[in-house]
């Protein structure tokens, strides 16, 4: 897929909030470069990562409450599951072609040559 140069407003809005390493927390080992592209193997291990990482403890509280209505709880591996396909697809749709815009922008800059003084 070839994505355009952007300069819109919520490309920078994506990029400025991703570009801050605390909004990453333990997941900064995942952040690209910002002139290196987000690849689908980036996004898919974010999204294992948090989707786990949320569904679990939200599996637990859904069976606890499951047990509660006197309901079948739903197998403990869905909500992770559902939750890893919602952040994959959402992140494709938003950030990745915020960044990898940005990317391709600043890997075809060309660099300025520097200028020679003449004594």
């Amino acid at each position: 897929m070839a994505y355009q140069p952007s300069n819109s407003h919520v490309d920078e809005l994506f990029t400025r909030v991703l570009d801050a390493d605390q909004q990453w927390g333990p997941l900064l080992f995942l952040r690209p470069s910002s002139a290196e592209r987000f690849g689908v193997a980036r996004v898919f291990a974010l999204s294992v990562l948090v989707g786990g990482g949320f569904g679990l403890p939200g599996s637990i509280f859904l069976a606890l409450c499951a047990r509660a209505a006197h309901r079948a709880p739903l197998p403990v591996f869905v909500f992770p599951l559902v939750l890893t396909a919602i952040y994959f697809c959402l992140c494709q749709l938003s950030v990745v072609p915020a960044w990898n815009r940005r990317a391709l922008r600043l890997a075809t800059r060309r660099p300025v040559a520097p200028t020679s003084k003449r004594p």
